[in-house]
């Protein structure tokens, strides 16, 4: 009867302290807050690769023309651990044996593409995605076009997820669908981010 009390104390005080280990993966960072961690740690993951395009262009009397262009992305996310606190306490042996990938969740990713065109015309995209346990909720995306190495043109955009549901399509000053381009760089973040 005794053994089984200890075992009863013993098991109640282990399950007491394991429920103490408390992870919060749905904690809400602010933008800055996020910006701040990505800053300090660096990205987890990259990838890069090529990319080559083409843009026809329609003029009155010449008909259509077409530009061909190459170019590069790259994609660098950002991970953290929301246990890192617990893992501080632990000692070296059970350091070795932590399994990161269990607290590791995507708070950022970035994305860069810049295609050269013929005729003097290149184009850069940058995309900032954020999200809060592994789900998106924030973009801030910015095109800048430049024709003759002089002439820029740029356009933005800012926006929750919440606001991008609401509406159907949003066409830029280059007739570019930011809603499609979000919906496809999101899914291949995640991609990328599924393989870690």
């Amino acid at each position: 009867m005794k053994n089984l009390f200890l075992f009863f104390v013993h098991f109640v005080s282990a399950i007491c302290i394991s429920q103490n280990i408390k992870t919060d993966f749905n904690k809400q960072f602010t933008i800055h807050e996020i910006d701040s961690i990505c800053s300090l740690k660096g990205p987890y993951i990259t990838s890069e690769g090529k990319i080559t395009s083409k843009v026809e262009t329609i003029k009155s009397k010449k008909g259509v023309t077409v530009k061909n262009g190459n170019g590069g992305f790259d994609y660098s996310l950002y991970l953290h651990d929301f246990n890192e606190e617990n893992y501080n306490k632990l000692s070296n042996i059970e350091q070795r044996k932590y399994d990161f990938n269990k607290y590791l969740k995507l708070i950022k990713a970035n994305y860069h593409e810049k295609i050269n065109y013929q005729i003097s015309y290149s184009e850069i995209i940058n995309g900032q995605f954020y999200y809060s346990a592994d789900t998106l909720n924030y973009v801030k995306v910015k095109i800048i076009r430049t024709e003759n190495k002089k002439k820029e043109t740029s356009d933005s955009l800012n926006i929750s997820i919440s606001e991008l549901n609401k509406i159907k399509v949003i066409k830029t000053v280059f007739l570019f669908d930011y809603k499609y381009w979000i919906i496809n760089k999101n899914k291949e973040i995640l991609k990328i981010y599924n393989r870690k």
